[in-house]
C-alpha cells in the first residue's frame, strides 16, 4: 500500500469523469481474449491527499509479448450533450461540463488532488501469440522511483479472432483535413494527410472510404458550397465531355495501401430530396468553372448527359484501379416522405447505369424500399427494427445526431457500454454493414464555417457533442483517437467473436446469451454497465469450452 496515490484497473469501458473516484468502477482481476484480439483496460486513480502529481507509467505484458500503447483519457468540453428534448437517462450526465473522449499517446499521468485521471492500454494480440494466463502489470513511477505496481491478468484463448465481415463507413471530409491543418487540396501535404487519416480509420474497423468523384453533396447549405475535393478531371470542348483519372488512381492505390476494402461512390444527387446536381467543376475552353451545383434540376437533360457520358467509363477505371465488384452507388442521402418523385425522377436518370452494383441510401421511411425506389436502404437504428421484420437482405443501419433516445450512439456524453451495444444488436438483427457521417467533420452546420474540434465538439450547437467527428486532429499530422472509437471497436470484435461461437455452439446460443438480461434489439438493450464486458466472457467461454481437442 503506497502513501501517494489510490488506483485501480479497470474496465476498458470506464469513461471516468474529473468528479468521480477509483472506487466507484470495479476492478479487473481477470479477462480473456483471443489471438487477434485487441484488449482494453483502464487504470483510474488520485492522490491519497490534495497534491498534485506528475507521474509516469510502464506497462508490461513481457510473458506474453504483447504490443501495446498508452493513452491518457483527456477531458473535453461538452456543451450540448444531447439534444434538449431528444433523450433518455442512459447517460453519463445531461449537464455541460467536461466529458472523458480524447486520447493522448503518452506514459505521462497527472493527478490532481480531488480529481480522477484515467489512463487508458490499448494491446493488440498476435495471431501466433501462445495461449495461457499471463500478467499485465502496471508500473506507476514518481521520477526514478516505482511507488505502487497494480496487475491484472489476460487469459488468450487459442483461437482465433475471424476477420470482420461487417462493412463500415464513417465519411472523410478530404476538405475538412486541408482546411485544419491549411493546406492546399491535393497538394503533397494533403496527401500525406489524408492518408494518415485513412490509416487511422482502418485501425478503428473502417473498411469503407467515401470516395469524392465529385466534391460530395453532403451537410451543405442550399445555395452554399464546401471546397472543391473533386478526383475526376473534367473536360468541355465542343459539347464534349473527357475525364482524366489519374487523382483518382492515386486514390485508389492510397485506400488499397491503407486496407480499405470497399469504395462508396460520393451521392450523384443533392441531400435531403435528390432535387440537385452536386457541385462539379470542369475547363471549358481553358478555364476551369462550375458546371453544375444548386442551379442545376436533378433530372436536367444535360446533367443526365453528363452522368451517363461519365458512369461507364468511372466503372471501367474503378475496377482497373483494383475495386473490381468493390464499389457502390448513392443516389441522395437522407430522402423522406416528401421527396419520393424527386427521388423516384433522379434514380430513373442513371439506375440502369448502376444496377450492377448495389446502390445505397440513408433513410428511415420504409416506403422507398416497399415500392422498390430503394434496393439497399440503409434505416437509421431508431427505424431499423421494421426492416428487420420486413427481412431486408444485405441489410446496413446507421446513426446520426438524431438517435440520442433509446439507442446506441456515440456521443460524448453517452457511456461506454451504450456505444459497445451495438455490436450485439447488429449481430442479432444479421446486419451487413453500417454507416455513420462524422468521421472527421470541422465545420459548423451546414458547413458555413470551421471550428476547433479541441475546444467545440459540437459543431458550434449543430449535433450533440461527439456526433460530428471519432478523431482529433494532432499537431504533427497523426489523427488522435477518441475513447468512443475503442468502445465502438470492441462491439465489432464482439460480433466477430459471436460468429465464432456460433460455428460451435449455434446462433440461437449466441442470442439467448445476449438477451440472457432483457429481450435486445435496436431500442432495447441491458443498461447495466458491466454486461458488454461478461457477455464477451460468455462468448469467449463458449468458444473455449467448444474448441476441438489438438491431437498430441
Amino acid at each position: 500500500m503506497n502513501e501517494w496515490i489510490t488506483c485501480r484497473i479497470t474496465s476498458g469501458m470506464t469513461k471516468a469523469r474529473l468528479t468521480d473516484t477509483p472506487e466507484m468502477f470495479p476492478e479487473i482481476g481477470t479477462l480473456s481474449a483471443l489471438k487477434g484480439d485487441r484488449v482494453y483496460l483502464s487504470l483510474v486513480g488520485t492522490p491519497k491527499d490534495k497534491s498534485l502529481r506528475h507521474l509516469r507509467l510502464r506497462v508490461t505484458a513481457e510473458a506474453a509479448g504483447l504490443p501495446l500503447q498508452i493513452f491518457s483519457v483527456e477531458q473535453v468540453s461538452v456543451r450540448l450533450p444531447h439534444y434538449p428534448a431528444d433523450f433518455d437517462e442512459d447517460y453519463l450526465g445531461h449537464e455541460p461540463g467536461l466529458y472523458p473522449d480524447l486520447l493522448r499517446p503518452t506514459g505521462n499521468w497527472t493527478l490532481c488532488g480531488g480529481q480522477t485521471a484515467q489512463m487508458l492500454l490499448e494491446l493488440e494480440v498476435p495471431k501466433t501469440a501462445k495461449p495461457g494466463t499471463f500478467p499485465i502489470v502496471f508500473h506507476i513511477f514518481n521520477e526514478d522511483e516505482e511507488i505502487e505496481t497494480v496487475t491484472a491478468m489476460l487469459k488468450i484463448i487459442d483461437a482465433c479472432l475471424p476477420p470482420q465481415t461487417l462493412l463500415y463507413t464513417q465519411w472523410l471530409y478530404l476538405d475538412c483535413i486541408a482546411s485544419v491543418y491549411g493546406v492546399k487540396i491535393f497538394s503533397p501535404r494533403h496527401w500525406q494527410l489524408t492518408e494518415a487519416f485513412v490509416k487511422s480509420a482502418v485501425h478503428s474497423g473502417i473498411n469503407v472510404l467515401l470516395t469524392p468523384v465529385f466534391t460530395p453533396p453532403l451537410d451543405t447549405a442550399v445555395g452554399g458550397e464546401r471546397p472543391t475535393v473533386q478526383l475526376v478531371d473534367i473536360t468541355l470542348e465542343n459539347g464534349n465531355y473527357t475525364f482524366g483519372f489519374d487523382r483518382l488512381k492515386r486514390f485508389c492505390r492510397m485506400a488499397k495501401r491503407c486496407g480499405i476494402k470497399e469504395l462508396e461512390i460520393a451521392h450523384l444527387f443533392t441531400q435531403w430530396g435528390a432535387k440537385h446536381a452536386p457541385k462539379i467543376v470542369a475547363t471549358v475552353n481553358g478555364k476551369e468553372q462550375k458546371i453544375f451545383g444548386w442551379a442545376t434540376d436533378a433530372t436536367s437533360p444535360e446533367y443526365v448527359r453528363f452522368l451517363r457520358t461519365l458512369l461507364p467509363q468511372l466503372k471501367e477505371k474503378l475496377d482497373e484501379f483494383g475495386y473490381r465488384g468493390h464499389y457502390f452507388f448513392h443516389i441522395s442521402d437522407e430522402p423522406n416522405s416528401k421527396h419520393y418523385d424527386f427521388f423516384r425522377a433522379a434514380k430513373e436518370t442513371v439506375y440502369d447505369l448502376i444496377c450492377d452494383h448495389p446502390v445505397r441510401d440513408a433513410l428511415s421511411h420504409i416506403e422507398y424500399y416497399e415500392q422498390g425506389l430503394v434496393s439497399s436502404p440503409i434505416p437509421s437504428i431508431n427505424h431499423a427494427d421494421e426492416f428487420v421484420e420486413k427481412g431486408v437482405p444485405d441489410l446496413w443501419v446507421y446513426y446520426c445526431c438524431s438517435q440520442g433516445k433509446d439507442v446506441s450512439n456515440r456521443f460524448v456524453a453517452m457511456p461506454g457500454h451504450r456505444t459497445r451495444i451495438l455490436g450485439a444488436q447488429m449481430y442479432k438483427a444479421g446486419v451487413t454493414g453500417f454507416l455513420h457521417w462524422g468521421y472527421n467533420f470541422y465545420y459548423t452546420q451546414y458547413s458555413k464555417g470551421e471550428i476547433d474540434p479541441f475546444l467545440i465538439t459540437d459543431g458550434d450547437y449543430f449535433a450533440p457533442a461527439g456526433d460530428t467527428f471519432s478523431v482529433y486532429p494532432g499537431r504533427d499530422g497523426t489523427p488522435l483517437h477518441s475513447i468512443r472509437e475503442a468502445h465502438f471497436y470492441m462491439g465489432l470484435a464482439d460480433m466477430r467473436a459471436m460468429a465464432l461461437a456460433e460455428k460451435y455452439v449455434g446462433r440461437e446460443r449466441v442470442i439467448r446469451e445476449i438477451e440472457r438480461l432483457c429481450p435486445v434489439d435496436f431500442k432495447h438493450y441491458p443498461k447495466d454497465p458491466a454486461f458488454p464486458d461478461d457477455l464477451r466472457e460468455r462468448i469467449n467461454c463458449l468458444i473455449a469450452e467448444n474448441l476441438p481437442k489438438r491431437k498430441k
